[in-house]
């Protein structure tokens, strides 16, 4: 996910680049990130946009099971070079900014790294519908029932328990 942007930078303002995403991502490289991202030259640097997606793999929030999702973003940023393209003087963007290396390869990495971490679900489930877990055993409730009744186990609960029951007649 680096792109050589030197020539781009020698091009007017609104000047554009399109590519294909298509790398292997994440811990190990284990997760395929494909998307299209547009580079357009603006008066600061290079205005990187695109849409991805990836697949990320977890922990169920409910059975702590195994969970595999995939995911979509848009990416938007501003990539500011370090070094002036054409007069060669160091320039000194802000350190919060993205940047253009002094060689001119501008990194993706970073950026979609980003993306994908505010992309997760803050409940990354196996399936919609997971049972969890039983709260007296810990065992999966999706293999099937383990004999338990689920019961609150704070004892401020009882009267809302009691109410229900007697409801239910």
């Amino acid at each position: 996910m680096q792109i050589n942007v030197a020539q781009l930078l020698k091009e007017p303002v609104g000047a554009k680049r399109n590519y294909d995403i298509d790398e292997l991502a994440g811990e190990n490289g284990q997760n395929r990130l494909k998307g299209r991202v547009e580079l357009i030259r603006t008066s600061r640097g290079i205005l990187a946009a695109g849409k991805f997606t990836t697949d990320i793999k977890g922990s169920c929030s409910r059975c702590l099971g195994e969970a595999n999702k995939q995911i979509s973003f848009i990416m938007e940023e501003e990539f500011l070079p370090v070094i002036d393209i054409t007069s060669g003087i160091h320039l000194h963007p802000p350190p919060e900014e993205f940047t253009i290396a002094d060689n001119h390869i501008l990194d993706l990495r970073e950026a979609i790294r980003q993306y994908i971490i505010m992309a997760i679900p803050t409940r990354l489930l196996c399936r919609p519908d997971c049972p969890g877990i039983c709260p007296v055993c810990g065992q999966g409730l999706a293999s099937g029932n383990c004999g338990h009744v689920s019961q609150p186990c704070d004892d401020r609960w009882n009267k809302l328990v009691q109410s229900e029951k007697e409801n239910k007649i």
